[in-house]
């Protein structure tokens, strides 16, 4: 498991701020177009049961609609590179950031209901799934 990998998908982020001089969007994976793998993996490492589908499926939605929130914005930002002032452009990272912030406010609304509702044992799986990578080799 990739935990930093989990940790980007769950919260919608993106590699934006290191994309800056990036060729075009089309020429690096979407996040919407990774995301529903990423919710399947999630998906079975966390054991979700029958009866925690309904949960799994709003915090399934929440990343999705965050990966395309993210998108969207970044290929925006892409598309008007060549001509944005530079307020535009701050403006267009402050956008990014803005709907990361409300990406990862809504993933943990979503999560939280979720992993409250986990036994025990479940909630250990997760706790491992989010830690950094660097605490799966302590």
């Amino acid at each position: 498991m990739k935990p930093v990998l989990l940790a980007l998908a769950m919260l919608g982020a993106s590699t934006c701020w290191a994309q800056a001089s990036a060729p075009a969007a089309s020429s690096h994976p979407h996040h919407e177009e990774t995301v529903d793998d990423r919710v399947k993996e999630l998906h079975a490492e966390l054991k979700i049961t029958p009866a925690e589908e309904d949960q799994w499926a709003k915090v399934a939605d929440v990343m999705r609609n965050n990966a395309k929130s993210v998108d969207d914005l970044i290929q925006q930002r892409h598309d008007n590179a060549q001509k944005q002032t530079a307020v535009e452009n701050l403006q267009s990272w402050n956008e990014i950031a803005q709907a990361n912030a409300e990406g990862s406010k809504a993933m943990l609304d979503a999560f939280a209901a979720l992993y409250t509702s986990m036994p025990d044992s479940q909630k250990k799986l997760a706790d491992a799934a989010f830690r950094p990578a660097e605490a799966h080799s302590k």
